[in-house]
């Protein structure tokens, strides 16, 4: 079975406090270590080949595997100028909001703070548009259950239907619902239940194990909203009782078409079969 990708730390109370701001030298009356840091990183984006741009959740990966706590993922520029022309630099970067202490770490891994750059552009208000702490640790902890109970089940043969939709995309149809088979933890089989046909392409879709790590990491990078669905995100996530996920939402709010709704419908597992 797939293991965690990474490991959330214990909670402080001082990491629960109020966001008291970035990158300003204002007295908090909190623990230095606990003060809020922007970083970044280039993402290697060049103009005119789109896919070539790191993702913010690969970057976010890298400061999640060491531990480190995001209050806020974004994408932005760094503010230089680059020629206009197929193949050159764009000035994209990956930016989060970490804590002080987590700084030298974040360091070594590549980041650099964002007060470094003379004219940045991004969200400067983003640590306000995210959910509550509250909320995102309450999520992690169900997300965590769900991981503990998946891994219990310990199948690694099943199939299941899956249909995604992205809120944040009214103008683009919806994809349709797919029939994934999974063979010793390996999707083998893609089904498309519109057309009646099996894909060719699979490497886009996930098993069980992937869509619970990619939905833990996307909480732990601080999404502007989560929950059970874009139109009743005030409700958690729901899971069976083997930790498979039936239904959930989150909305980065970085790029369009980042808000999917997820469900998951069908579990069958062929383990014992």
């Amino acid at each position: 079975m797939n293991t965690n990708k990474f490991t959330i730390s214990a909670i402080s109370l001082a990491a629960i406090t109020v966001l008291t701001g970035c990158d300003d030298d204002l007295d908090y009356h909190v623990d230095e270590d606990q003060h809020h840091v922007r970083v970044f990183i280039d993402d290697q984006a060049l103009s005119c080949q789109p896919e070539s741009a790191i993702p913010l959740t690969q970057s976010a990966l890298t400061l999640a595997e060491k531990s480190i706590e995001m209050h806020c993922s974004q994408k932005g520029h760094d503010g230089f100028s680059y020629t206009e022309s197929c193949g050159s630099d764009t000035g994209s970067i990956n930016i989060f909001t970490i804590h002080m202490g987590d700084l030298a770490e974040a360091e070594n891994l590549g980041f650099s703070r964002v007060a470094e750059l003379d004219n940045p552009q991004l969200d400067k208000l983003c640590e306000y548009k995210v959910i509550s702490d509250h909320k995102k640790y309450h999520l992690l902890d169900q997300v965590k259950d769900a991981i503990d109970a998946w891994e219990t089940l310990d199948s690694d043969h099943y199939e299941f239907k899956f249909d995604q939709n992205f809120a944040d995309c009214p103008n683009v149809a919806a994809p349709p619902t797919m029939r994934i088979t999974v063979e010793d933890d390996v999707i083998t089989q893609v089904y498309n239940m519109d057309t009646q046909a099996f894909v060719n392409d699979i490497s886009g879709f996930n098993t069980v194990s992937e869509l619970l790590d990619a939905f833990k990491l996307q909480i732990w990078m601080s999404p502007k909203s989560a929950g059970l669905s874009s139109a009743e995100p005030y409700k958690m996530p729901e899971y069976n009782d083997n930790g498979v996920p039936l239904s959930y939402y989150y909305d980065q709010g970085t790029t369009a078409c980042d808000a999917p709704n997820i469900v998951l419908s069908d579990f069958t597992d062929l383990s014992g079969s």
